[in-house]
């Protein structure tokens, strides 16, 4: 009985079966409406907690075949390297695992973002501050917006000073353009000079950033293994 559950679990067609499951809740989750849209302004463990189930049923399921395809990825990888360890090339071997283990570094970092994340919109003027956890302070400078000819704004920017103890640090931020301060990202995204300088600025914290970038790497480096082994093959 474990031996037949092992095997279902570690199996490829389940792998394939629970992508395809994700994919849909995915895609019919997309027309969730207001309720999911809010999912984009906190982080996911706080929207889940909130949202009703009506609203939020789609992405449990999500989770829960994304725990099951968690499990299917690692018993692969162990019923790979069993099977094919001193039987196949070492790159052969190599480059699944690697893909394998890049997706399960970007799970990873979904969860780590999702239980420690943070996310917060904020008015700001300038000359005003923004206080961080560790202590420090985000104080805003000057507030600068660029018009067209139309009188349209062209571009804006913020200058940004942190202050932590007797350390400083000075940028500028301006949209795609963020300012990252003690593991946080401030980001602008919009500002008006008149009446007065003020500016609507994104606070971020995506503790699972670092591990996702590994992880995509990771993939992409094994699967473009896996694609020139099968060139070589043919």
């Amino acid at each position: 009985m474990l031996t037949r559950i092992y095997q279902s679990l570690a199996s490829l067609s389940l792998g394939l079966w629970l992508m395809g499951g994700v994919m849909v809740l995915l895609a019919v989750g997309s027309f969730g409406g207001e309720e999911a849209a809010a999912l984009n302004a906190m982080p996911l463990s706080v929207w889940l907690t909130r949202a009703p189930l009506a609203a939020s049923w789609w992405l449990w399921g999500t989770l829960a075949l994304l725990t099951l395809l968690t499990i299917n990825t690692i018993l692969c990888s162990i019923e790979a390297i069993r099977l094919r360890l001193g039987k196949s090339t070492l790159p052969a071997l190599v480059a699944p695992q690697l893909m394998h283990l890049g997706f399960l570094l970007i799970v990873l970092a979904h969860l780590l973002s999702a239980t420690g994340g943070a996310k917060e919109a904020m008015q700001v003027y300038q000359g005003s501050s923004i206080g961080f956890p560790d202590g420090s302070t985000l104080h805003v400078g000057p507030i600068s917006v660029a018009t067209g000819p139309m009188g349209m704004p062209t571009d804006y920017r913020a200058q940004v000073r942190a202050v932590t103890g007797s350390r400083v640090e000075e940028g500028t931020v301006s949209p795609n353009h963020p300012f990252f301060h003690g593991g946080f990202g401030v980001y602008l995204k919009h500002a008006e000079e008149y009446p007065f300088p003020v500016a609507v600025m994104e606070i971020h914290r995506e503790p699972g950033a670092g591990w996702a970038l590994a992880g995509a790497l990771l993939f992409t480096v094994g699967n473009g293994m896996l694609l020139a082994l099968r060139r070589e093959r043919r």
